[in-house]
């Protein structure tokens, strides 16, 4: 039988923790508890509520159906309480602190870089902890409350989240420096159809930009999947297809003598770069300000991006 008295924070945070590693060790160091206490902490819960929430086995932690049901609660509920506690230390102390912030792997190399110094000297007073990964990724740790915001590139579909439009980003065809279409600039989209196509993984937002953009939905299948960008540009140099990527991209190709571009014709495809956070948040005025100082710094660097009128969306 469940008991009448409500979950402690630490009961709800733990089997989150737990939920999303699904493994007693990850969860621990996650949290920065013993093994012991979570585990003590997870017994606690099932009995307020009268059920088990997790499978034991030797070498994973299965979620059951019950804990299924109760997780998005249970989610719903930390954040919160991570939320207050964010605003509360963060009075007077805007920008303050460890900012842990995502970044898509399609534009940090040459985002990154310009971010840390920039920051770093606009913010002294903030900790930087960047850090790379996929969009789906990000939004995932974004909801977990593992990340504070994260900059990718914005889509119509984002769920509980707010997104800050900073920048767009032109889109070019890169070639082999001996293909047809080198120094172009009136190619349409319709083309690429014609052309071997190769593309980043699954996960990859660039991947569905470019999949949208040609209208390939499987009827041609790509000449290679590769998971880094990079992996893609050498295949390019070497003739075997070619690819979509940012303008900003050009400035990393060595040797650039190796590559072609391509340019799009009117209505070159555009990709708008943004900064999102929680809905939950109460730090939206903070993060606004960190966008509105990335699109300084981005400017201040002169990578080719274009402005966007409206800085502000939800």
């Amino acid at each position: 039988m469940p008991t009448t008295s409500s979950p402690s924070f630490s009961q709800l945070r733990a089997f989150v923790a737990l939920c999303d590693h699904q493994h007693f060790g990850e969860a621990a160091t996650a949290l920065g508890v013993s093994q012991p206490s979570l585990s003590q902490a997870i017994t606690a819960l099932e009995k307020r509520v009268g059920g088990e929430l997790v499978e034991r086995t030797t070498r994973r932690v299965l979620v059951t159906s019950l804990g299924e049901a109760l997780l998005p609660y249970a989610r719903d509920a930390v954040l919160a309480a991570e939320a207050f506690s964010e605003a509360a230390s963060s009075q007077g102390a805007a920008l303050s602190g460890t900012m842990r912030l995502g970044i898509i792997p399609t534009i940090a190399p040459y985002l990154a870089p310009v971010l840390i110094d920039g920051l770093r000297e606009a913010l002294p007073q903030m900790d930087l902890d960047l850090r790379e990964m996929v969009t789906g990724d990000n939004l995932d740790q974004l909801a977990q409350g593992r990340l504070d915001a994260a900059i990718i590139a914005l889509e119509d579909d984002l769920q509980r989240t707010t997104a800050i439009p900073m920048f767009d980003e032109r889109l070019v065809v890169l070639t082999a420096a001996d293909h047809p279409w080198a120094g172009r600039t009136d190619v349409s989209p319709a083309e690429l159809d014609d052309q071997p196509l190769l593309l980043l993984d699954e996960g990859n937002c660039l991947r569905d930009q470019t999949l949208a953009l040609c209208q390939r939905y499987g009827s041609q299948p790509p000449v290679a999947v590769a998971t880094t960008l990079s992996t893609v540009t050498r295949m390019v140099a070497h003739g075997s297809g070619v690819t979509i990527i940012p303008e900003g991209a050009l400035q990393l190709l060595t040797p650039s003598s190796e590559y072609g571009v391509a340019r799009f014709g009117d209505e070159a495809p555009m990709r708008r770069m943004g900064l999102v956070h929680r809905v939950s948040s109460s730090r939206g005025a903070d993060f606004a300000q960190l966008a509105e100082l990335i699109s300084h710094l981005v400017r201040e660097a002169d990578l080719p991006v274009a402005p966007v009128t409206a800085l502000a969306v939800a």
